[in-house]
């Protein structure tokens, strides 16, 4: 169950990991979902923000105890609909329901954002998993006023990230999209910076953004010697989501979006042998590759980003990462 806490807790109970969304602290009266008004207003309250996840969390888990994945349209959204789509498949072909993310249904702070317009988004940032050891960051969306909130993402935060402090929802925090200025650089811009990274960890991107598990993921998976019998190669590209972002008390933006990237192993040396393991090689049905397998990793990353002119520079905040297909091409086997 969700926890029945009608305020969010931030400041020392955050401090761990410096988590610092706004905490909810006050009632306030509820928030009207008329679209007519000139004036953007915050898009819920702290009551109904803790209804919605209550709402979310308990449609989720029902959904799970199936894997019932055309369960999840009423409480998932966006990428988070596709990504557990996705873990349901890969725990069927498995056999491991592990492989299903467990997302922790308490929540020390959020965020909602200031609009009059849709899509609405609210930002949670959950207590931390013990099995982890680190919370999660939850967007939730509203993408029109025929819908109720549903999870966009959610995003395990990397041990040690430094989430920058956000108005309180009484108050409300203006909204960020691709485009948005006033910021070191646009979220599109930091997007592309950050797949640039990942594809050319040695250029200026990759020493600009420091090392995560993401980055650490994709290394990993580069750094596999394979040249007895063929090569793999890794290509990161930006998703097509979008993004969900609230602006922050000093002027910058969390900021949530997707990449993902696409990891091929190539049989180019004949009689060679060549296997995928784990997760794909059960999607497969068969792990040898006799001329290419292809296997997709879908992405959802928050970043931070700062205001222009603060001298910072923007930084991933966290990251789920999750197979999403393995395909084969043996048409260019070598023989």
């Amino acid at each position: 169950m969700m926890t029945s806490r009608r305020s969010f807790l931030a400041g020392a109970g955050a401090a761990a990991l410096a988590t610092t969304l706004a905490a909810c602290s006050q009632d306030v009266p509820s928030v009207p979902t008329a679209t007519g008004t000139s004036t953007p207003l915050p898009v819920l309250d702290s009551d109904r923000l803790t209804e919605a996840l209550t709402r979310i969390h308990q449609g989720i888990k029902q959904a799970d105890a199936s894997k019932d994945a055309n369960a999840l349209a009423s409480y998932l959204t966006g990428p988070a609909e596709r990504v557990r789509q996705k873990e349901y498949a890969v725990a069927t072909a498995v056999g491991d329901d592990s492989l299903v993310h467990v997302l922790p249904d308490t929540t020390q702070a959020g965020a909602v954002g200031l609009t009059k317009d849709f899509p609405r988004t609210a930002m949670t940032i959950t207590e931390k998993d013990p099995s982890i050891g680190v919370p999660y960051l939850y967007v939730l969306d509203q993408g029109t006023a025929r819908d109720n909130m549903r999870m966009w993402a959610w995003i395990r935060l990397f041990a040690g990230a430094k989430v920058p402090a956000t108005a309180t929802a009484l108050k409300g925090s203006e909204q960020i999209d691709a485009d948005s200025t006033g910021l070191v650089a646009t979220p599109a811009e930091v997007l592309a910076s950050y797949v640039d990274a990942l594809n050319d960890p040695n250029g200026a991107n990759g020493k600009a953004f420091t090392d995560d598990p993401v980055r650490q993921r994709v290394a990993a998976d580069r750094a596999v010697d394979v040249t007895a019998a063929g090569s793999i190669t890794v290509t990161a590209s930006a998703g097509t989501d979008g993004f969900r972002g609230v602006r922050t008390t000093d002027g910058g933006a969390i900021v949530v979006t997707t990449l993902s990237f696409n990891t091929v192993y190539s049989r180019t040396v004949a009689g060679g042998t060549l296997n995928v393991a784990g997760s794909a090689a059960s999607l497969l049905g068969d792990p040898a590759v006799r001329g290419s397998v292809t296997i997709t990793t879908d992405v959802m990353i928050a970043f931070s980003v700062p205001a222009q002119g603060s001298g910072k520079t923007a930084s991933a905040l966290g990251g789920d990462l999750v197979l999403a297909s393995a395909t084969r091409d043996d048409s260019t086997s070598p023989g």
